[in-house]
């Protein structure tokens, strides 16, 4: 082409960022004339512009007339960085942002004093923002307008842009807390990295996504992400949000049938294994472009304030709202909760938070008594005196507690009002804790803690109506429950204790709350602490997401009996999936009749057919009967393991924030173990004291450190395996006993249930942990006390996904040998992410055997890496695999 032209396309290259605004100037019937005259010049082809610069200074040059010295010069983007709408460029350190900030705050105050307005004392908390570097670049518009309404709401936006695999780094080196510095003047430094430009910041949002190490792009050995990310986590200690627009869905499919599986992947699964908390989608995609929903970005920053503002306020002064159960409702279950005991829990945690400086005024010497004052004011009718209805007339003139419709409507809006009277018939008259035009609430208030009982969802004899009507609103009652808390007893942050309550249930967008989901409407700005169960995580998950929960674990009381529970678990599951599709999973045949035999179970629920012909039930036996005779067995042994389930589940309740006793720690340690131990060690290591105090002459009174764990193990060896016959069990005991000084260690964690409750009761970072139970999921999910989440990546595949995707992958190699008589090459494996949680991995087993590896897993369950395994063994050629 022309070679002016050539020489001065370098000076062009800036001309991408108004290429947009040049194109609206070529007349309609100049286009193909600019085609024509860039494929002369050799800067268009069939696929596009081979000079996309070229083409820009072409048409400045022709039709705006522009010359060289009307293009400005480009700038460059670091690849970490911070920006702000009110200024041209970007800063490479925090200090050097903070300073130009407040620079420009004191000029603006000026200002605003010059016109006599007093100045602005607004900006009382600094937020870190973790932007999409790839969208600064793109200069979407999204990003100024995020800032801006952080400001608009009075706090100072930190916004930090990185690639997408710099979120650690820029938490871990450039934000700072006045915890970490509190902890660092006392010489405990956890991150010695901290930079010297590093700013103080009271909250972590990130809108991103994806998990904070490694981000969009992983890597990392399996499990050290969420191991890094907690540590840094935990060192700064502010709560950490994960709130982003949709990047890869469109806001109309959002809000009509809620985020999606892989979006959903990005937003919440991965982000909740960092203890990310308040997922609040803040928008989505139009066309090809991010728009911002402005009330979603008004509800995010919403929860920010209220979180940072529960931290800075001072312990005498907080309001808290306690949230009991009454479930099935007029049966006398108020103040019970699935596997806790709620009055002694919750009078533990009273007592505490009165130790911490809460002003609770005066506690009942027992938890059913305050259970009894509960009652009492949730049953009271509010037209006679609380006092003559049982309610202690010491908790004041507020129990119990009433709403009058009128402020019901004012609080609930005309729009929202309309639904509920549209639903109901009339607010006034779903005979509901109704009374005249006021709603009852009942509760008792001791000093700044309410404890009230959540209102069933539905009428008498339906009381879950709501959770199968998904078009429905709560009745007015629940409305102005939750309303009053709110706006006028105006509460500092809410605890729902136990599983499970109702108020994530409600109608509304079932994931991705929008300003119509019910959920978000009564919770509103509250920060939420949920005690939940550890052993439930698919339903924690719920209350994590659609009601903003930040879970506080709590451990399942201890087992009855030990046998071969484990096993026996292991079986039913195994079942339960061989019976979804016994064609799908008849790999796992073999492994249910090997089950059976190693337990014995036949003995208790003999295969009858067998019987018949005078034969046990062995393996060999097994294969005479067809798959009928079997799958019928199979349905006979998974009816009786329900039943027998049930005899051997947990005992009487947990007592928030109560270690085990060595009692207790014996039962959890005997249906983990069953008979792979000798009792007698059992028993030791179950009296282990996990104090450390040493009350006997015992050798073995306390859990030692864990260095000192390799000598106890050869003491309890050499005293309890010397004989010839316990020879070849030595080395599976030795792995046992060192997994049971880890499960002793961890239940005696147990405390930590009510530390964090506290701990997030101050605005404070509570870690992760997956959900589970001890006997299903191994020691990987204590201790308790964790924020937990239902996903955990390096569980997958689990056995029985395991042997599925082997058996496809054999399958699949048949199927081309019978075809092309010779094994295949390459093979390519979809690993879609929603396939992968519902079959539990069943498509990475299929990988593994193509490639002939097998996962390997550490003591707590985790898989750590895969090994291959030996070609005598696998049986065929390893096949390469395209994974995508």
């Amino acid at each position: 082409g022309n070679s002016r032209e050539e020489d001065k396309l370098a000076g062009y290259l800036s001309f991408l960022k108004v290429g947009p605004k040049l194109l609206k100037f070529i007349p309609v019937g100049k286009v193909q004339d600019l085609r024509h005259w860039l494929i002369s010049y050799g800067y268009w082809n069939a696929g596009g512009t081979d000079n996309v610069a070229a083409m820009f200074w072409f048409l400045g040059e022709k039709y705006l007339g522009l010359t060289v010295g009307d293009i400005p010069a480009a700038v460059t983007a670091p690849n970490m960085g911070l920006l702000h709408p009110d200024y041209d460029g970007y800063f490479e350190s925090p200090q050097a942002y903070l300073t130009w900030y407040e620079k420009r705050q004191k000029s603006d105050e000026s200002v605003d004093a010059s016109r006599q307005n007093p100045p602005s004392t607004r900006h009382s908390a600094t937020i870190g923002l973790l932007l999409y570097r790839k969208h600064v670049i793109t200069q979407q518009p999204y990003i100024p307008q995020l800032i801006r309404a952080f400001e608009a709401a009075g706090l100072v936006p930190l916004p930090v842009f990185i690639n997408g695999v710099e979120g650690h780094v820029v938490v871990r080196d450039w934000l700072t807390t006045d915890y970490e510095q509190a902890q660092r003047s006392l010489g405990n430094v956890q991150l010695p990295s901290l930079s010297d430009q590093a700013v103080r910041v009271d909250a972590i949002v990130s809108t991103i996504g994806f998990p904070l190490v490694g981000g969009p792009a992983g890597s990392m050995e399996a499990g050290r992400q969420t191991a890094v990310a907690v540590r840094i986590l935990t060192a700064k200690n502010v709560p950490y949000f994960v709130s982003a627009p949709l990047l890869i869905q469109d806001i109309h499919s959002w809000t009509r049938q809620g985020v999606g599986g892989l979006q959903s992947v990005v937003l919440y699964a991965l982000p909740e294994l960092d203890g990310a908390i308040d997922p609040v989608p803040l928008g989505g995609l139009v066309g090809e472009d991010i728009y911002l929903v402005p009330e979603r970005v008004q509800r995010l920053i919403g929860r920010v304030k209220s979180w940072v503002s529960l931290r800075q306020t001072p312990v005498v002064e907080r309001k808290l709202a306690i949230i009991l159960y009454g479930f099935p409702p007029g049966y006398g279950a108020t103040g019970t909760a699935a596997l806790v005991n709620v009055p002694q829990s919750l009078l533990q945690l009273l007592q505490r938070l009165q130790a911490e400086g809460y002003h609770l005024g005066e506690l009942p010497d027992a938890g059913e008594t305050l259970i009894d004052w509960v009652k009492a004011a949730d049953e009271a009718d509010p037209r006679f005196s609380a006092s003559a209805q049982g309610v202690p007339i010491s908790l004041g003139s507020k129990a119990p507690t009433t709403v009058n419709v009128r402020q019901l409507e004012k609080w609930l809006g005309y729009l929202l009002t309309t639904r509920v009277a549209k639903q109901w018939g009339e607010l006034t008259r779903t005979g509901l804790k109704t009374y005249d035009e006021d709603f009852a609430l009942g509760g008792v208030q001791l000093g700044n803690v309410w404890i009230g009982v959540q209102p069933p969802l539905g009428l008498a004899g339906d009381p879950m109506r709501l959770m199968f009507e998904r078009d429905l609103t709560p009745h007015p009652q629940y409305a102005a429950f939750y309303q009053w808390l709110q706006k006028d007893f105006q509460a500092d942050a809410v605890v729902h204790f136990g599983m499970h309550g109702t108020a994530e249930w409600l109608p509304g967008s079932p994931l991705g709350n929008t300003g119509y989901s019910w959920p978000d409407i009564l919770l509103g700005h509250l920060p939420h602490l949920y005690v939940y169960a550890a052993n439930n995580p698919s339903e924690s998950i719920l209350a994590k997401r659609r009601g903003y929960g930040v879970l506080v674990s709590h451990n399942v009381p201890p087992y009855g009996r030990a046998g071969l529970y484990k096993d026996l678990v292991t079986l039913r599951e195994l079942i339960a999936e061989y019976r979804e599709d016994p064609l799908k999973n008849e790999g796992l045949r073999e492994a249910i009749c090997k089950k059976i035999t190693d337990t014995g179970l036949a003995a208790d629920c003999p295969f009858e057919a067998a019987r018949e012909l005078g034969l046990d039930f062995t393996l060999e036996t097994a294969r005479l009967f067809s798959k009928e005779r079997l799958l019928a067995y199979f349905k006979t042994l998974y009816a009786y393991l329900q039943v027998l389930e049930n005899r051997l589940f947990s005992s009487g309740l947990h007592v928030l924030g109560q270690a085990p006793t060595a009692a207790t720690r014996h039962s959890y340690l005997e249906a983990y173990f069953g008979e792979t131990l000798k009792p007698e060690v059992l028993t030791i290591l179950s009296q282990l004291d996990p104090a450390g105090d040493r009350p006997d002459s015992s050798p073995h009174s306390s859990v030692p450190p864990r260095a000192e764990w390799p000598q106890l193990i050869d003491e309890l060896l050499l005293h309890h395996y010397r004989e010839a016959a316990d020879m070849p069990q030595r080395e599976t005991a030795r792995q046992k006993i060192a997994e049971a000084l880890e499960i002793c260690d961890r239940l005696a964690q147990t405390t930590d249930e009510l530390t964090n409750l506290l701990r997030g009761l101050n605005g404070e970072y509570i870690p992760p942990a997956p959900g589970g139970d001890l006997l299903r999921d191994g020691p990987g999910v204590l201790p308790t006390g964790r924020n937990i989440h239902a996903l955990d990546p390096y569980r997958m595949p689990s056995p029985a996904a395991y042997e599925r995707g082997r058996q496809v992958a054999r399958q699949l190699i048949a199927q081309h040998c019978d075809e092309h008589g010779t094994f295949p090459e390459t093979i390519a494996v979809m690993l879609w992410g929603l396939d992968a949680i519902k079959t539990k991995g069943e498509s990475i087993g299929t990988l593994l055997e193509l490639v002939g590896a097998a996962p390997v897993k550490e003591g707590t369950g985790r898989i750590v890496r895969y090994d291959l395994i030996s070609l005598e063994q696998l049986g065929h050629p390893r096949i390469d695999v395209l994974g995508n």
